[in-house]
């Protein structure tokens, strides 16, 4: 590993930077019943920490990233599986053959692959692999009983020769409802990191107490890629108890691929908030936008690039959700996000800031996991925030509002209040999710907002519309129920950069106040200049004694009276 970086302050390494990459494109494969995948992905694994020279395409989202790699000017030739092989054998010190019959012997086998510099092979593989002049180093069939009795052995064997600093959960078995293959994906980063993969399930009392001791024994600030399947808060909370994260990076038997690639190729870029359209804001409206969960799914992150190419997307404000470790794990894929991104378009971080952890279940991991978020988001320039757990209250919310360099937090999903608030000692809001929107819904969604707009008559009124990305196969739901949003002279469609603008007061004085720096010598009249200074006067007074609604409005009031001065004065110009 001595071309891995991996600085203590780093949750994910950075490989080496490829020249050229050799493709092997494995859409046509029968993965239930054809098995060379797994030597392939585990002598990428091998190949790649050296330095990244194999990419691996299994669906065709790899084919549609791959563009982006190409676009860099490194070098693609494209091989077949046998090529491949053939061309990078001398990698591999042999191959460790796993049971079939004790499926977890697969993911055993591949903690031994980047240990022992071996590749994993079926039983049905041996001779082919042989006549790559790949000799068996170990074979695990007849071994193993029962999955437990695997793990066991691996703590006590493997564990102590395997990085401590990320965990991955991989399902070692074929279900078919609906039909998927066992994890493929990531098994060449499990190979190359030296990393313990398992599957084991925290519901039984044994697997559960080991997968405990895993957890102990993993350095402070470590992650957890996954969880075994229906187990996704019982991992977390585990995690949160002794002062880990999950960052999921498993679970769909395609994704995340080539990670042993993309973490080789750098890219300086950060996120970026969206323009301010200041003639919106400060009105007597009900204001809207939208807010797509999952985002500290590095799925989610990879899949998202289809709904990036909906054509509705750029047509309708909407919040991604997206992970601050893409700058580690994707930098390349961050900055194709960045570079692409909308007027309406918005990113915040996952849950709950740097990684998905419940802060109410280990207080005592909150001040050092917000250092680590801080610095994640200083490198990503993410400037929001999502925070998830039960009963957020007493010091902890207080800690992420006042301590996390962020303009706001959204908190929840729905049942919340229908209103942002503020702890005593932060400006920073806490934004609720409102109602939840999915797709086919917007007749459902529409009548909510009107509800909600007759209900409650103080204005301005924001709501956040929560979308659950796996409930959409497109954004034409969101352009409809925009649509309709439009046509309501009292709702008000705004981007989420726009929508926290008027819910934090120091924020939207600081920006007020630019405003006022821009619209004095620009032929503003007098009376404008002084009555916006008037509002920031009293704005700035209700910072200073907590009062945070009234503060808000009031700089909201500025905001209104220079933009549309400016905007005279820009048309007369």
């Amino acid at each position: 590993m001595s071309n891995v970086e991996w600085p203590q302050d780093r949750v994910f390494p950075a490989f080496s930077k490829p020249d050229s990459l050799v493709v092997v494109d494995l859409r046509s494969t029968d993965f239930f019943r054809d098995y060379k995948h797994l030597l392939l992905i585990t002598l990428q694994g091998l190949v790649n920490r050296e330095k990244p020279k194999m990419y691996v395409i299994l669906t065709n989202r790899d084919l549609v990233w791959l563009n982006v790699i190409r676009s860099t000017g490194i070098e693609i030739h494209n091989v077949g599986l046998k090529d491949a092989i053939e061309t990078f054998a001398g990698y591999a010190n042999g191959c460790i053959v796993y049971d079939p019959n004790v499926p977890d012997t697969v993911n055993v086998a591949s903690t031994m692959s980047g240990i022992y510099n071996a590749v994993v092979v079926h039983p049905n593989d041996i001779a082919w692999a042989e006549e790559h002049g790949l000799r068996i180093v170990d074979d695990l069939r007849g071994k193993f009983r029962r999955k437990i009795e695997i793990y066991e052995w691996a703590y006590k064997e493997l564990w102590p020769r395997c990085s401590h600093r990320l965990l991955v959960p991989m399902k070692p078995v074929h279900t078919f409802a609906p039909p998927r293959p066992m994890q493929i994906a990531v098994r060449d980063y499990v190979v190359a990191l030296k990393l313990l993969a398992h599957y084991l399930d925290p519901r039984d009392p044994k697997e559960r107490c080991l997968f405990c001791k895993l957890l102990e024994e993993m350095p402070k600030n470590s992650a957890v890629l996954g969880w075994y399947e229906g187990t996704e808060h019982i991992t977390v909370r585990l995690a949160s108890e002794h002062g880990k994260f999950v960052v999921v990076v498993t679970g769909n038997p395609y994704l995340v691929s080539n990670l042993t690639v993309w973490s080789g190729i750098r890219a300086e870029v950060k996120f970026k908030l969206p323009p301010i359209d200041f003639s919106k804001l400060g009105l007597d409206k009900v204001y809207v936008t939208f807010y797509m969960n999952d985002g500290d799914n590095v799925q989610w992150n990879i899949m998202m690039r289809d709904f990036w190419e909906d054509p509705y997307r750029g047509k309708v404000p909407v919040a991604w959700t997206i992970s601050p470790f893409l700058v580690d794990l994707a930098p390349l894929v961050m900055k194709y996000y960045v570079e692409t991104m909308s007027e309406l378009d918005a990113f915040v971080s996952g849950p709950s800031g740097a990684g998905y952890w419940y802060p109410n279940v280990n207080p005592e991991y909150t001040d050092e996991f917000l250092g680590l978020t801080n610095e994640y988001f200083k490198r990503s320039g993410l400037m929001f925030t999502e925070v998830l757990g039960e009963f957020l209250d007493g010091e902890t919310l207080p800690k992420y509002a006042k301590e996390l360099r962020v303009l706001a937090i959204k908190i929840g999903y729905r049942g919340m209040d229908t209103f942002p608030y503020y702890t005593s000692e932060s400006p920073v809001p806490i934004i609720p999710g409102t109602i939840e929107f999915s797709e086919g819904e917007e007749r459902k969604a529409y009548n909510w907002l009107r509800a909600i707009a007759t209900v409650y008559k103080r204005r301005p009124l924001h709501v956040l519309v929560i979308c659950v990305p796996w409930e959409f196969k497109s954004l034409k739901s969101l352009r409809l129920l925009a649509d309709m949003i439009s046509s309501d002279k009292e709702l008000m469609l705004v981007n989420f950069h726009e929508f926290v603008i008027m819910l934090n007061p120091e924020y939207g004085t600081k920006l007020a106040e630019e405003l006022l720096k821009r619209a004095k010598g620009t032929g503003v009249s007098k009376r404008t200049l002084l009555e916006a200074e008037d509002c920031l006067r009293v704005a700035k007074k209700y910072c200073e004694e907590g009062r945070w609604r009234e503060a808000s409005l009031e700089a909201n009031k500025a905001l209104r009276i220079l933009a549309s001065s400016l905007k005279l004065i820009s048309k007369e110009d």
